[in-house]
């Protein structure tokens, strides 16, 4: 308990720094931008990795793993599907270097997961990226773009078994030299049935145009599962709205409907919706920027608003209601700014959800963003009044995402399910990096978008009932590393629709927040996560953590503690000593990162200090986890292994 001690302490020293609000204490530091930031396609040069650092597990479902750390450019992309007979697939880009990257695949057969693969296992035959899933029919097709001659489509007849079969959908001839076809970049995904609805954007290189357009939308269809596909097509309904873009939208299709969110920071941020198949399209305001269409960086300005940070969601009710949500951040350009600059403040936490019966939303300011009822503000996970900002501690770095952050959505029965990323409160702190971690969370509004409850009605989806005290990991990287309370779980994404009853989620999770753009030197996991829906809000409710109790699943009174390994690392035996309040018999047993037992042994533990002996010598060398536990309690701890 050393560090956790003086992590209290730290916490009282820098306590003159918390300025209690009604509600939320928030980080009132503003930061400078650029407003146009560079979208990464995969083709960029990146670093090798090297051995990997993770020294933490999770308690729920580990499906796969990558050392690939750009999930998107900006919103969550249509990377988990499912089966009405309550399977589910995931997808993810994967990877240990660079020419190894492609899509990595798992399968969920309704009773468990398959083995998760290695990093280095992709579907492809080619090196691609930006892979997205959609059932078709019974089967299921996998698109992603190999960032040079076009798509890579994956297929197959069954669901989670046999042969791949792969083919490319060719790009179009751009602008000037119709002998070359464009790259198709970050595709987007829905079906229903046979017929699969497909964006993706025209190639990303500057001065390379299709019909005098810079990156624009093109739109695809297929009727026969992805054998065939029409000829790409520029929506009209998008005119004016269709250049630049980069992993800003997401595609659904439910009842008929086929819907396209576009979400923008510096312009309108929309929809478009095609009833008759995607012949024709219909474009919907969702939110306006303060500053207007086509803002001029250099010379414009506008006040201090919401804008969103690139995030966004949106689902198609069983009424044909649309629904949407998005993040945001406050920001702000002056005449204090640089030209190409704005001012931006990470602290304001307000998510917005809307929907098709409302009239389009008007740009929040600081006031009005707080009486909003669709606003949805960061989780209070202490049980006080005030949501607390720790002075010195910083909001990782995701391309400027706000604190509160990439929504999901599902619309069924007259609810609105949402899963979304939040920053944690203190004491969830990575001490290593001086930053906050982030978690992820569920909430419903029963009564179809009307109402939502962010405080009371919300379900910690990613917390972990053991928490991690360390006083031992030194790394060449990142020195000491001062307290762990929790992992950087980030990059929520929920199938579009609920399957036997339940919601199925996937996010990613490593052991430091922020990410590298590229591939690291850590290993991120892939992790799964199926919850149904009568339980979301209900179970692992935030109001609970801080008493300790969890309805029906919830944490009970831990009878075992302060478990400490030593030498740790070690290359021969490590004595592991723990306090037990009871007397008898108890689990001890040590896992590797995947999950996978490698030493299991029913020990004797005493009322009060005990002290066990484990022998590793022929342990692969690597990180573990040490569990002890009984019908009482559980604690477990890390171990290196060199």
């Amino acid at each position: 308990m050393k560090k956790f001690l003086s992590f209290l302490v730290v916490m009282c020293l820098v306590s003159a720094t918390l300025f209690a609000q009604t509600k939320t204490d928030r980080m009132n530091t503003s930061f400078v931008a650029k407003a146009k930031q560079t979208a990464l396609t995969g083709n960029e040069m990146t670093p090798e990795n090297v051995v990997p650092e993770v020294v933490r597990g999770f308690a729920t479902n580990a499906i796969g793993s990558t050392y690939y750390d750009a999930v998107t450019n900006s919103t969550s992309r249509n990377t988990i599907t499912n089966w009405s007979d309550g399977t589910v697939a995931a997808v993810w880009t994967t990877g240990e270097v660079t020419s190894q990257r492609g899509t990595g695949y798992n399968y969920f057969n309704g009773t468990s997961w398959g083995t998760p693969p290695p990093a280095s296992e992709r579907i492809e035959s080619v090196r691609t990226g930006w892979g997205v899933i959609a059932p078709v029919g019974n089967g299921e097709i996998v698109v992603s773009h190999n960032g040079s001659t076009g798509l890579t489509i994956n297929k197959r007849a069954t669901k989670g078994t046999g042969d791949w079969v792969e083919s490319t959908l060719i790009g179009p001839g751009h602008d000037g030299d119709n002998s070359s076809n464009t790259a198709l970049l970050w595709p987007t995904i829905a079906t229903e049935g046979n017929t699969v609805h497909l964006f993706a954007c025209t190639d990303n290189v500057e001065g390379v145009l299709y019909q005098g357009l810079q990156t624009p939308l093109v739109y695809f269809k297929s009727t026969d599962g992805g054998d065939t596909w029409s000829a790409p097509q520029l929506i009209a309904a998008m005119d004016g709205f269709n250049e630049s873009m980069a992993d800003n939208y997401m595609a659904v299709a439910k009842g008929g409907k086929v819907a396209l969110l576009v979400i923008e920071r510096f312009s309108e941020t929309f929809y478009i919706e095609s009833t008759d198949g995607g012949t024709t399209w219909t474009k919907h305001t969702v939110y306006p920027f303060a500053g207007g269409n086509d803002f001029d960086f250099d010379t414009e300005y506008f006040p201090m608003t919401a804008v969103t940070d690139g995030t966004g969601s949106i689902a198609i009710g069983d009424d044909g209601t649309v629904h949407v949500a998005f993040g945001t951040y406050m920001a702000a350009r002056t005449e204090e700014n640089e030209p190409g600059y704005y001012t931006y403040w990470p602290g304001y936490d307000n998510l917005f959800y809307w929907n098709s019966t409302m009239a389009p939303l008007v740009p929040f300011d600081t006031l009005n963003s707080e009486t909003y009822s669709g606003r949805l503000g960061r989780p209070n996970l202490d049980g006080d009044d005030t949501i607390w900002f720790m002075g010195g501690f910083n909001f990782p770095e995701y391309r400027n995402n706000g604190p509160i952050t990439f929504p999901n959505l599902v619309a069924e029965d007259g609810k609105v399910f949402m899963v979304y990323a939040a920053i944690l409160e203190v004491p969830f702190l990575c001490g290593a990096t001086s930053e906050y971690y982030n978690g992820i969370f569920a909430t419903v509004s029963n009564d179809n978008g009307a109402t939502w409850d962010d405080q009371n009605r919300v379900s910690w989806l990613s917390y972990h009932p053991d928490n991690y005290f360390v006083d031992w990991v030194n790394t060449e990287l990142y020195g000491e590393l001062l307290t762990t309370m929790e992992g950087e779980c980030f990059w929520p994404k929920m199938a579009p629709n609920s399957s036997d009853g339940k919601l199925n989620i996937m996010w990613y999770f490593d052991y430091l927040p922020g990410n590298v753009a590229g591939f690291g030197s850590q290993i991120n996991y892939v992790y799964a996560h199926n919850i149904d829906k009568e339980d979301v809000g209900v179970i692992n409710k935030t109001t609970e953590v801080y008493q300790g109790l969890w309805n029906e699943i919830g944490i009970k009174e831990n009878t075992l503690s302060k478990m400490k390994l030593f030498p740790n690392p070690t290359s021969n035996s490590v004595t592991i000593n723990v306090l037990s309040k009871v007397q008898g018999n108890a689990a001890l047993t040590i896992t590797n990162l995947m999950g996978q037992v490698v030493y299991n042994q029913t020990v004797s533990l005493e009322y009060g200090a005990n002290q066990l002996m484990v022998n590793c010598s022929d342990f692969t060398s690597g990180f573990y986890l040490v569990n002890i536990s009984t019908n009482t309690g559980t604690t477990t701890q890390k171990l290196i292994v060199q």
